[in-house]
């Protein structure tokens, strides 16, 4: 058995499955469902800071009346993303369990989990604009709050139901009024427990969830972390398993905290906090297939030639699937060491650039299909220095992939010349 071979069987075997496992866990799989659900409004909070931050001083000048209103509109987007989360792991969880039990409803769920969350923030009064609720907590520092409650809630109310603790209707009552009066209970139960904890024993929930995960978030926002999830990404991939999606279902909820971080950081005028965050990834790390493109619409492999014209819009776009299975990329070991420590290479030089303060880190979040160069440019609020670092990837990444795909084009020329002889 030869290096590759031993290689790809410890990632199908050893690595793959736990990974595998993890990112389909339940609780996991909801969290990852919510986000997927939330990602318009995210990219909107995005759009509302590029346009309060872009730094042109014509635009600047002319939105200086007004630009208070586009922060006011992340605020009231990005800025209460946890209610939103909480109402999606509250319906995509339940969701999960009802099919196994159709007696749990997950428009219920979604109302269990979000007025659950909800309770954790006690309603102020003031003179001035009357009752108000604390926002300080309900954007992306309040996602891990969520997380945690909505999944109590949920559980505490799939349990109930599977046990029957619920209010009996007779038969003939409509499914909408027999599903509420189901949830009535459980509803008050969750409720009741959460109002106890936070108003009855004067625990704050919130603070001491964040404080909890505070190490977590520190430690998945670091260059080693990120840099391991780019390593298993690229690695899983090689063996035909989704690797963004795997590293996706653990570094979401980091990720968007990194960038509300970033985002509240403009804002405030301070610099950026956060290198590594997805958005860094997709527009200098995560270049697409187009650099590999360009060498096969050179090629002299007319298979190769082909699927370079196919893959070649989609490429611009960043979609890398007509390349990475029709190549394939997959087993292939020709290709392993670009395809791995290629990116990694990048990683780190582009971390270094930005981190020597020559590039601004990105801080909008853009639809992952806008290519590279706009992404980084657009992300950073409008850094030509971005756009260029962007740039000089796909060139780097171009003779990364040079010698290793001149390899497997030479070995592929040959089989294609000995079959067009024996034809």
């Amino acid at each position: 058995m030869s290096m590759m071979d031993r290689l790809t069987n410890v990632v199908e075997n050893k690595i793959a499955p736990p990974l595998i496992k993890i990112s389909r866990n339940r609780y996991l799989d909801s969290i990852q469902k919510a986000f997927i659900a939330l990602m318009p409004i995210i990219i909107i909070a995005s759009f509302f800071v590029l346009l309060a931050s872009f730094p042109i001083p014509a635009w600047q000048k002319l939105i200086e009346p007004i630009s208070s209103y586009f922060w006011a509109g992340n605020s009231a987007t990005m800025g209460l993303l946890s209610i939103g989360l909480s109402l999606g792991i509250g319906f995509f969880l339940s969701g999960y369990y009802k099919q196994t039990d159709d007696k749990v409803d997950p428009f219920s769920g979604a109302i269990i989990s979000l007025f659950s969350f909800l309770m954790l923030f006690p309603i102020g009064t003031n003179d001035e604009i009357g009752a108000y609720l604390p926002a300080d907590n309900l954007g992306s520092t309040g996602m891990f709050a969520a997380i945690i409650v909505g999944i109590v809630s949920i559980e505490i109310y799939r349990f109930m139901v599977k046990k029957n603790i619920v209010m009996k209707m007779p038969e003939g009552v409509p499914p909408m009024v027999s599903n509420a009066f189901t949830s009535l209970i459980p509803i008050f139960v969750t409720i009741a427990l959460w109002w106890v904890i936070r108003y009855l024993l004067q625990i704050d929930i919130v603070d001491l969830i964040m404080a909890a995960f505070k190490p977590i978030v520190a430690g998945g926002a670091s260059f080693i972390a990120q840099f391991i999830g780019v390593f298993l990404d690229r690695l899983l991939w090689f063996v035909g398993i989704h690797g963004t999606n795997v590293v996706t279902s653990v570094m979401q909820p980091i990720w968007l905290d990194m960038l509300g971080q970033n985002a509240a950081a403009v804002e405030a005028g301070k610099v950026v906090p956060h290198i590594a965050s997805e958005q860094f990834l997709n527009y200098f790390v995560r270049v697409s297939m187009l650099p590999l493109v360009i060498l096969m619409l050179m090629s002299g492999v007319k298979r190769y030639k082909t699927l370079g014209k196919l893959a070649l819009a989609p490429s611009i776009f960043n979609i890398a699937e007509p390349v990475i299975f029709g190549l394939p990329i997959i087993l292939n070991p020709i290709l392993f060491i670009p395809w791995v420590f290629g990116y990694l290479i990048i990683f780190v030089f582009s971390y270094l650039v930005i981190a020597s303060g020559l590039v601004p880190a990105p801080y909008i979040l853009l639809p992952w299909t806008t290519p590279g160069p706009i992404g980084a440019y657009l992300g950073t609020g409008g850094s030509w220095a971005a756009a260029i670092l962007s740039t000089l990837n796909y060139v780097i990444m171009f003779f990364i992939w040079l010698p290793f795909y001149r390899i497997l084009e030479r070995q592929t020329l040959k089989e294609q010349n000995e079959q067009e002889k024996e034809s």
